[in-house]
C-alpha cells in the first residue's frame, strides 16, 4: 500500500452525549495504528470540516450531521474511501434503520414510526406493557430521547419532551424482557466482542454462537464496516434493539483499534 493520506473525523459533540472523550479515543487509537503502518494521518473535528480541506485518500468518520455527510458524499464520488460509508451512516438514522432491519429478517422488537402529533391518540394509554419511545431521526442526543413508558403520566411527559425538541416523528418499540448485551464488531467477523451491559463483563464466548451471526446480518444489511449495538438475549433468543455506526469501543478500545486498522489495511491491499 502506498503512503496514502487518512483523515479522521471526530463525531459532532451534539451526537456524542457523555461520550465525547471515549468517541475521540477510539478514533485516535485507530489513527495511531495506521500511522505506525506508514500512512499519513490527521484528525479534525466534524464541526471544522469544510470543502477547502484537501481531499484525502481515506476518511475514517464518526460524523453524523447532514452537512458533513454531504461533503463526504462528494469526496467518495471523487475516489475517497469513506469508512463507514455515508449511506450506511444515514441508514443508522432511526426511521431507515427500523425498516432495513425488518426487511432483512433481523430479529427486532415490534416497532413502528409515527408522527408526534398522532402519538397521544395512537398509543394505548396507559400501555398494557412497557414500551420504548425513541426520537425518530437520530440516536439519542440528550436525556429523554430514549425513554421507557408504562403509564399515562410517563407517556405525556415523554411526548412533552419530544415536542420541546421539535421532534417530528418517534419510534415506538415494544419492550423485550431480558439482559441487555452490548456488542462491537468490525467487518464480517474480523473482530467481535460482547459485554453484559449491567456489569461490563466480557461474555463474548458465551453468546458468540447465537449473537455473532445476527449482529453481522444487521451490520451487513445497514452497510456498516465498524459497528456496535444492543441486543436482548432471553432463553437463547436474540432481539437486536439498536445498531449504530462506529461506537466508542470503550470496553475494548485498544484491541478494537488494532483490528479496525488491520481490517482497513486489508481492504486497501
Amino acid at each position: 500500500m502506498k503512503r496514502e493520506s487518512v483523515l479522521g473525523i471526530y463525531r459532532e459533540h451534539v451526537f456524542s452525549p457523555g461520550k465525547i472523550q471515549d468517541d475521540a479515543a477510539i478514533l485516535d487509537a485507530t489513527l495511531e495504528e495506521l500511522s505506525s503502518a506508514g500512512l499519513r494521518v490527521r484528525a479534525i473535528r466534524a464541526e471544522d470540516l469544510d470543502d477547502p480541506i484537501p481531499k484525502p485518500d481515506w476518511v475514517l468518520t464518526m460524523a453524523q450531521s447532514s452537512a458533513v455527510l454531504a461533503i463526504l458524499d462528494d469526496w467518495a464520488g471523487l475516489g475517497t474511501t469513506v469508512v463507514n460509508s455515508v449511506a450506511s451512516i444515514r441508514n443508522c438514522y432511526r426511521k431507515p434503520l427500523s425498516r432495513i432491519l425488518h426487511a432483512a429478517g433481523v430479529p427486532v422488537p415490534s416497532s413502528r414510526v409515527i408522527s408526534l402529533s398522532a402519538a397521544e391518540t395512537e398509543i394505548t394509554a396507559p400501555p398494557s406493557t412497557p414500551i420504548w419511545l425513541k426520537r425518530g431521526d437520530v440516536h439519542a442526543i440528550e436525556a429523554g430521547d430514549v425513554t421507557s413508558v408504562s403509564s399515562k403520566q410517563e407517556l405525556l411527559l415523554a411526548l412533552s419532551h419530544f415536542q420541546r425538541q421539535n421532534v417530528g416523528e418517534i419510534l415506538i418499540q415494544d419492550h423485550v424482557e431480558g439482559p441487555v448485551v452490548k456488542f462491537y464488531g468490525v467487518g464480517r467477523g474480523d473482530y467481535f466482542r460482547a459485554f453484559q451491559a449491567s456489569t461490563g463483563q466480557d461474555i463474548t464466548m458465551e453468546v458468540r454462537t447465537k449473537l455473532l451471526e445476527v449482529a453481522q446480518r444487521a451490520a451487513e444489511a445497514v452497510g456498516l464496516d465498524v459497528y456496535g449495538g444492543d441486543a436482548v438475549m432471553t432463553g437463547g433468543r436474540v432481539a437486536i434493539v439498536d445498531v449504530n455506526d462506529w461506537p466508542s469501543f470503550s470496553r475494548c478500545r485498544h484491541q478494537a483499534a488494532r483490528s479496525i486498522a488491520a481490517y482497513l489495511l486489508g481492504k486497501a491491499n
